[in-house]
């Protein structure tokens, strides 16, 4: 009797264990795949930016501050993902004394918004980021300003940028 049923429950086992294992492989497979298909864009800086302050003729005690590429293409936009992304445009942010400064979004070339990046591709683009500053404001070397980029879904991808480019 005993071994009857063993031979019963046996092949119901193995069925269950093939099944659940076929179903772990699956999810696995299709995690990776949708991970792939979500939007992952990341940026490189290549070039470095050049700073200048000039001073605001109609508004007393602010200085411009420009932060613009010394060379075209100088930020690589790579898109990480198995389908396309746009970028509307990108927002410029800079950290002075504890407060957070939203500045105003240029570029230099012809390199206008929007751009399209293809599935695991990448672009260059030269931005070009101006903040109005206090008027003793004075430019340190280790300068960082972070970019952020705005997809057409609102999702948003940043970077901290410097000055001169990183070496690692």
């Amino acid at each position: 009797m005993f071994s009857l049923l063993a031979d019963i429950a046996y092949p119901e086992i193995i069925r269950s264990v093939m099944a659940g294992g076929s179903a772990a492989v699956t999810s696995y497979f299709w995690f990776v795949r949708s991970r792939r298909e979500s939007p992952r864009l990341e940026m490189y800086q290549l070039g470095n930016f050049r700073a200048s302050l000039r001073s605001k003729p109609d508004t007393e005690g602010v200085k411009r501050l420009c932060l613009s590429q010394i060379d075209t293409g100088g930020v690589l936009i790579a898109n990480n993902s198995t389908r396309q992304n746009s970028v509307l445009r990108f927002d410029c942010y800079l950290e002075h004394q504890g407060n957070r400064i939203k500045g105003d979004w240029g570029y230099t070339g012809e390199d206008k918004p929007p751009w399209n990046v293809g599935p695991e591709t990448t672009i260059a683009f030269s931005p070009a980021c101006f903040f109005e500053v206090p008027e003793d404001y004075e430019v340190p070397e280790d300068l960082e300003f972070r970019v952020e980029l705005v997809t057409v879904s609102g999702k948003r991808f940043g970077e901290t940028l410097t000055l001169q480019t990183p070496t690692s």
